[in-house]
């Protein structure tokens, strides 16, 4: 078992578990944005991502077009799905990111 608080904004990326540490996880990791922020559209081969938003309101931006995401909405991403995130001005969002491994462990980066 693992315990951890997920509302410490003075850590703008956390990660709370690591690669190895449970059986088909690669990571949590914990992002606050700053008001505006933004992380560039972007992929991955090797994993699912899943996402839950828990703090603040933005935008996801996806192959599919713009998705306006706020606390409690979450997101999956299969291999290969582009996604970026653009953090609203006044009431950032903070997520939880999940890395789920697909296939072998000679795929992973």
């Amino acid at each position: 078992m693992k315990i951890f608080s997920v509302y410490d904004n003075r850590k703008p990326l956390e990660r709370l578990i690591r690669g190895g540490e449970f059986s088909g996880i690669l990571f949590v990791n914990v992002h606050y944005y700053l008001p505006g922020e933004s992380h560039s559209i972007h992929s991955h081969g090797d994993r699912e991502e899943i996402f839950i938003c828990f703090q603040g309101r933005g935008r996801a931006i996806t192959d599919e077009g713009e998705i306006d995401i706020t606390r409690g909405d979450v997101l999956v991403f299969k291999p290969g799905e582009s996604h970026g995130f653009e953090s609203d001005e006044v009431d950032p969002i903070a997520y939880i990111c999940i890395g789920i491994k697909t296939g072998s462990e000679d795929d992973q980066q």
